[in-house]
């Protein structure tokens, strides 16, 4: 019971910045305090965290942290423990790659990138703590 709320709890959070960026993007249409707040910063990333320097280092994590899942997915594949934080990990990881390499023109587009982080960033934990967890069974 305790994990099924857990899980629950940890699902919520990561969809949350996702939800928050839908939500942005939906109110841009209808306020202008939204639109205008979106423009500027979407100005702001584009000069600081989102350079195109910086998006191809966070390419990079996102196709080694894909690899790195799929071959954690096929260690723990004939155990079959671990399977759905790993698929949903490696599932994650290939929806940001692909949201960062084509460029929308959503107006909440900078925060859509950060909830993609967000979620990969909880999957990655989620798959270490697995991978210790069932390395400590296994006794390794």
């Amino acid at each position: 019971m305790m994990r099924n709320i857990k899980v629950l709890v940890l699902s919520f959070l990561q969809f949350s910045g996702i939800i928050l960026a839908i939500i942005l993007e939906d109110l841009s249409d209808e306020k202008m305090g939204v639109a205008r707040y979106l423009v500027f910063k979407k100005q702001e990333f584009a000069a600081g965290y989102f350079s195109p320097a910086y998006m191809n280092v966070f390419t990079f994590i996102l196709a080694g942290g894909a690899i790195v899942c799929f071959a954690l997915l096929l260690m723990v594949w004939k155990s079959r423990k671990r399977m759905v934080s790993l698929l949903f990990a490696l599932f994650a990881n290939i929806i940001a790659f692909i949201v960062f390499q084509i460029n929308l023109e959503l107006a909440a587009y900078h925060f859509y990138l950060i909830g993609m982080f967000i979620v990969v960033v909880f999957q990655y934990g989620w798959c270490i703590w697995a991978y210790k967890k069932l390395k400590k069974q296994k006794g390794i």
